[in-house]
């Protein structure tokens, strides 16, 4: 089944749904510092305007009436350093995983990128998210210092875009 993307709220039903599955896997995955309920809130509250424009977009990726990953460009704001786009909480559902999905959300955020003028991406993840490393690093993300105090952050990636 063809695979979907649209923008949408993150506090949308849609956008909510995305960001209650991925704050359940990140539960599955850190039991013990992770409560799904809490993580989802947290993600809302951290900057519910963060991913709305002008500061930001949110893309979910819909096959047929499912949410199987979504992925934000913030713009600005937060620790965004001046001329970049932080990219925020990716996710592909385990059940699609390895098809492409994860990629393809990330061309799609980075052309939105390119088309508001960003020059250069950012992004975080933690240390036990291989899948997303080996993905930032294959699409040309190169390891960089830390640009912002994210408590579950290990490594902090940075792309130019021009």
């Amino acid at each position: 089944m063809e695979i979907a993307l649209a923008s949408v709220r993150p506090d949308s039903s849609d956008g909510l749904a995305a960001l209650r599955a991925y704050a359940a896997e990140l539960a599955r995955r850190w039991p013990d510092k992770a409560p799904e309920p809490q993580w989802t809130e947290e993600f809302l509250a951290d900057d519910p305007l963060a991913l709305v424009p002008p500061s930001g977009i949110f893309v979910i990726a819909r096959q047929g009436d499912h949410v199987v990953g979504c992925g934000g460009l913030r713009y600005e704001g937060g620790d965004v350093p001046p001329g970049a786009g932080e990219i925020k909480r990716m996710w592909v559902d385990p059940e699609v995983r390895g098809q492409g999905l994860g990629r393809q959300l990330l061309a799609h955020l980075t052309d939105l990128a390119r088309e508001a003028g960003l020059r250069r991406l950012v992004l975080d993840t933690a240390d036990d998210l291989l899948e997303a490393r080996s993905l930032y690093t294959s699409e040309g993300f190169v390891e960089t210092e830390p640009y912002n105090e994210n408590p579950y952050a290990h490594h902090w990636y940075s792309r130019d875009l021009w």
